[in-house]
């Protein structure tokens, strides 16, 4: 039988024939035997991301052509917690699926550090704040096209300290939900931000709702 190292790239795939092989998460490593890439073009440039293309080489250099993806900054969303353990979620109308979406609190990290952008989300959008920040993780919004990604902080014992101070293109209603109440939302498709479920995801996986 065929012997394949653990977690070795096969750039053609499993062939009729080829044993399965298994994962092991200790020897993966993202950053190795990538493709190649040049001839960066600038393509299209707006105020939240740039389009651009790249001339990329697979390894066996059976593929090699031009692949487009968008560049921006990271994002940070807040997993926000009252002190009777219930998490607030803002309402407001996105375009590029035309309907409302009810999300936390969350958008571009511009300031300093992914935290000062985190509390600056959160003071803006809802106009609570808090001292108690814990950063939870990251995932990507989308690896194929996308190069940034979305960081989460969970911030406990969130209290009301001024207005909301949006920007001239947002409007957010804000609510407030017991925070055993989220996976039925999720699970009814109401909660439907694909970065947000994910990070409400990562919360309950390291804190289970106790039945």
């Amino acid at each position: 039988m065929k012997q394949i190292r653990p977690n070795s790239r096969q750039p053609t795939g499993l062939k009729k024939g080829d044993p399965m092989k298994p994962f092991h998460p200790e020897q993966y490593d993202p950053h190795s035997n990538l493709w190649s890439k040049r001839n960066r073009k600038d393509l299209i440039a707006t105020p939240i991301f740039n389009l651009v293309s790249w001339h990329t080489t697979s390894p066996d250099q059976k593929i090699s052509k031009d692949f487009f993806h968008l560049e921006s900054l990271d994002w940070v969303n807040v997993i926000a917690i009252t002190p009777e353990n219930k998490i607030l979620l803002i309402d407001q109308y996105r375009h590029g699926i035309h309907r409302f979406s009810l999300e936390i609190p969350g958008g571009i990290a511009e300031k300093k550090n992914l935290l000062e952008s985190a509390q600056a989300e959160l003071a803006e959008e809802t106009g609570y704040v808090s001292q108690d920040w814990e950063y939870l993780g990251k995932v990507t919004g989308n690896p194929a096209i996308l190069n940034n990604w979305c960081h989460t902080f969970i911030a406990r014992n969130v209290r009301k300290l001024h207005d909301q101070d949006l920007d001239d293109s947002e409007q957010i209603e804000i609510f407030e939900t017991p925070i055993p109440n989220i996976p039925k939302l999720i699970a009814d498709n109401i909660l439907h931000h694909g970065m947000m479920v994910a990070a409400l995801g990562m919360y309950f996986i390291k804190n289970p709702i106790q039945n």
